[in-house]
């Protein structure tokens, strides 16, 4: 029997994005490596303008306009400025809710952007930004500093404010796997509701199924440590939860939904759902092709706005964001797998707010299926295998969890979980956890491996955030790419190798690689270069007697070739990225 199955590693397309003037820095003052810019931004240290002594009384500094100032989700505004006092270290930032500003030196901002991006500000002092703005359930407010985001001196703020026309839209969709095949979450945010409901059906427009939600929220409380607890820490708002039932009988077909308040009849605009084929089962054959999963690890958020930005990582993913929506709307996709370092908020919370809207054209119209990575999880004193790294920014898994549940039985301190979409068994290890040899999380993996039934699901999709082979020199202490790679060949690949799992992929390295068929640091199998029917050159593995591990570390990243070296593998990987 031919057993068909596609994995598509994105991103595919070659794009550009307008980085600036600004280079994005590796490391702050401190010597601390950066992965987010609002870590380079110190509130504790802002001072006002009329109280800096180094303020010349004589120079301006003003926002003269905020264009337009009513807007809905995502909408761009232009923010206009004027100074007679020019210096590259101007920028300006947008606050929400505008209250925040009362006690600024507490918080930092949604956004911000340097001045000298607009075209003749250095030589005339006159600029316009743009900003993308999403619906963050407040209002928004713009400032004018300069001194830099490490010495912020506040010149002025907008007398204005940008507000939405719905603070209250229903918005995000995403659909998880409860664990139960025959039944999905549908989860969405808004700032209040009475009635959270859900409605679907299998056409457009006619929706004949009525789900009441259960709501959640996150509070600052659960947050393990700075910043997600001080200045990070902004209200995440509602958090819906509708339960899609009798999902088997629906398999390889769409649904139509809308999510919203039923008492006050504000509903979302309607999305449509594939729901994946049955395990087992391989999509129709009017779609003539077999089970089909893109999997990327390390994303972030991005926009085409004139914001900084991580550029160096995260602010390209909006463009793998058009990749596989454009995938989606093909009716290609059948699942998506997302493998740990998801929004990189890093304790700034109002990042998984802008994370959540980029992702809901994707999360929304597909499985979207997650695991955790040292961004999500790793905060000292917590359940985290690497306690004395602080990746998270004091989140510890909390947020990625609560907003992008994993199929049971994961939970915040344990999350692991199996799923079968199709002809693939999926698993998610967490890295970030205690993985050896006698801990909870082995014996699961072990278990779950020694049951899967090869008849129905022959393809065995193995995953985890930091990776188990990689092309990397990173050696010498806790959480080094060559300590977790000894860690988990000691532990976890074993369990590979007994149970025949085809493919592990890795990210947490930005990179794309791919090794061959390998065992214990010794290949096993090349991978031999063949031709497919519409003449491209392949490489294929006939039959590998070991697990052929990829790196695909690249969701928001511009990648380039990568040779694997270590392990003599004649084989290269072109990424070909944004």
């Amino acid at each position: 029997m031919l057993y068909f199955l596609q994995v598509l590693l994105l991103p595919l397309i070659c794009c550009g994005k307008f980085v600036g003037k600004h280079s994005f820095v590796s490391k702050d003052i401190y010597g601390k490596e950066i992965t987010n810019e609002f870590q380079l931004v110190h509130p504790e240290q802002i001072t006002f303008a009329a109280d800096n002594p180094l303020t010349d009384p004589a120079t301006y500094h003003i926002i003269t306009s905020l264009s337009p100032t009513l807007i809905n989700n995502d909408d761009v505004v232009t923010v206009s400025y004027e100074t007679n006092n020019v210096d590259y270290k101007d920028w300006i930032a947008a606050y929400s809710p505008p209250s925040a500003i009362n006690n600024i030196t507490y918080h930092v901002p949604i956004k911000y952007g340097w001045c000298d991006e607009s075209d003749n500000y250095t030589t005339t002092g006159v600029g316009s930004m743009t900003f993308n703005l999403t619906n963050l359930r407040d209002d928004v407010v713009f400032v004018y500093f300069t001194g830099s985001t490490y010495y912020p001196v506040f010149m002025n703020s907008s007398e204005q404010v940008v507000s939405f026309n719905n603070i209250n839209e229903p918005l995000r969709p995403r659909v998880v796997a409860t664990g139960d095949p025959d039944v999905y979450t549908l989860l969405w945010s808004s700032a209040t509701s009475e009635t959270p409901t859900m409605k679907w059906g299998s056409s457009s427009g006619q929706y004949t199924e009525i789900v009441s939600a259960i709501t959640t929220t996150i509070n600052q409380s659960q947050m393990c440590g700075a910043p997600a607890s001080t200045v990070g820490w902004r209200d995440l708002g509602l958090i819906h939860h509708a339960n899609i039932t009798n999902m088997v009988s629906f398999a390889s077909l769409n649904i139509y939904y809308v999510f919203g308040d039923e008492q006050t009849n504000d509903y979302s605009r309607e999305y449509k759902f594939y729901v994946p084929p049955a395990a087992g089962t391989q999509p129709p054959a009017s779609k003539n092709r077999g089970t089909r999963a893109i999997i990327y690890d390390d994303f972030g958020r991005g926009s085409l706005d004139m914001a900084y930005t991580w550029n160096h990582y995260g602010g390209p993913s909006i463009f793998t964001t058009m990749a596989v929506t454009e995938e989606i709307d093909q009716g290609t996709v059948d699942v998506i797998y997302h493998g740990g370092d998801l929004s990189y908020a890093n304790g700034y919370m109002a990042v998984w707010d802008f994370f959540l809207d980029q992702i809901g054209p994707m999360a929304g119209s597909v499985m979207y299926l997650t695991t955790v990575g040292n961004h999500e999880s790793d905060t000292p004193g917590t359940a985290s295998l690497y306690g004395n790294q602080d990746g998270s920014g004091g989140e510890c898994s909390v947020p990625a969890l609560g907003l992008l549940p994993q199929p049971a039985p994961a939970v915040t301190d344990e999350p692991w979980w199996s799923y079968d979409v199709g002809l693939m068994h999926m698993v998610g290890m967490s890295t970030e956890h205690n993985f050896s040899v006698g801990s909870n999380q082995h014996a699961w993996l072990y278990n779950d491996l020694k049951n899967v039934d090869r008849t129905k699901t022959p393809w065995v999709i193995f995953g985890g955030h930091r990776a188990m082979y990689i092309n990397s020199d990173y050696g010498g202490g806790e959480g080094s790419d060559i300590n977790v790679m000894e860690d988990l060949i000691a532990n976890i690949e074993p369990m590979l190798y007994e149970f025949k799992v085809n493919f592990a992929f890795w990210g947490h390295n930005h990179v794309m690689q791919r090794q061959a068929a390998i065992k214990n640091s010794v290949v096993v199998q090349h991978a031999e270069e063949s031709t497919d029917t519409d003449g491209n050159t392949v490489w294929l593995h006939d039959d590998p007697q070991a697990t052929v591990h990829i790196v695909v570390g690249t969701g928001g990243k511009y990648t380039t070739l990568y040779c694997i070296i270590m392990l003599d593998c004649p084989v290269l990987l072109t990424a070909v990225a944004i």
